[in-house]
């Protein structure tokens, strides 16, 4: 989606997008921000993509500075007016990757959430770099992405109910509001963040309400419903911990997984 095309969401924002800060169930989110730690009394924060500023409002007394990035002006504008009593937080109006450039690596938390959806690699590698190029070496970054589980789960009870959903394409690619949109298996999401210097400490599934499917809870559904991919990880600092990262033990896959949420 481009600027102007996200623009125009912007008096719409909370109806048609997932702004997964304020749509969870159950602070799921609280316990992989808690994840990263320990954080330095005076930490930054950089949320690239912030949306409304929904993570911002939510966090902003953990933070001695904030610097949040929107590249849609309407919707940005909207996150100043809400967040407007939050006085050590700096807006940038900018695409993610200059952004970072301009940054720097300043973060102790680089937050993006629900924004590495393009359907094309090379910028889907930009906006990983970027949040790499503002996270300190040995700070943490938190992501969130859309589920390719999750998808197939819910195309799945749509089929049963008689309505024709297309499959996925190579590659995770799903057919959204006439787009296609990347999404993540929990096993490629540990793999690409390797990729990109971070070490995933946590990574488990953050629910959000059938609402956002567009449909209700299926009666004979028992489970939670669903859900993106939520994790914390590591930025590491030279090149044996990145080894390390690229080639988790059994032992260390096991504590992750066990430690996953819900």
């Amino acid at each position: 989606m481009d600027r102007s095309q996200w623009d125009k969401l912007a008096d719409t924002f909370e109806e048609d997008v997932c702004d997964i800060a304020r749509e969870e169930t159950r602070d799921q989110l609280d316990r992989y921000v808690r994840a990263a730690r320990p954080l330095p009394a005076n930490a930054t924060l950089v949320d690239l993509g912030c949306g409304l500023g929904s993570f911002v409002k939510k966090y902003r007394r953990r933070f001695a500075r904030i610097v949040a990035v929107e590249f849609a002006p309407r919707i940005i504008a909207r996150a100043r007016r809400r967040c407007a009593s939050i006085r050590h937080a700096e807006w940038l109006t900018m695409d993610i990757p200059p952004a970072a450039r301009k940054i720097g690596a300043v973060a102790d938390l680089t937050v993006c959430m629900n924004v590495i959806t393009q359907a094309g690699e090379k910028r889907r590698a930009a906006l990983w770099n970027a949040v790499a190029c503002v996270t300190k070496p040995g700070g943490f970054a938190l992501f969130v992405v859309a589920s390719l589980e999750s998808e197939l789960m819910v195309a799945r009870i749509l089929r049963q109910a008689g309505e024709d959903v297309p499959a996925p394409r190579k590659g995770g690619l799903v057919l959204h509001d006439d787009a296609y949109q990347k999404h993540f298996t929990r096993e490629e999401l540990g793999a690409v963040l390797r990729a990109h210097g971070f070490d995933p400490l946590r990574i488990g599934p953050i629910h959000y309400r059938w609402s956002k499917e567009g449909m209700r809870k299926p009666r004979s559904y028992t489970g939670k419903g669903p859900w993106d991919w939520v994790c914390v990880a590591k930025r590491v600092t030279n090149r044996s911990q990145q080894a390390m990262a690229a080639k988790p033990s059994a032992a260390r896959s096991r504590k992750r997984e066990s430690g996953s949420a819900g």
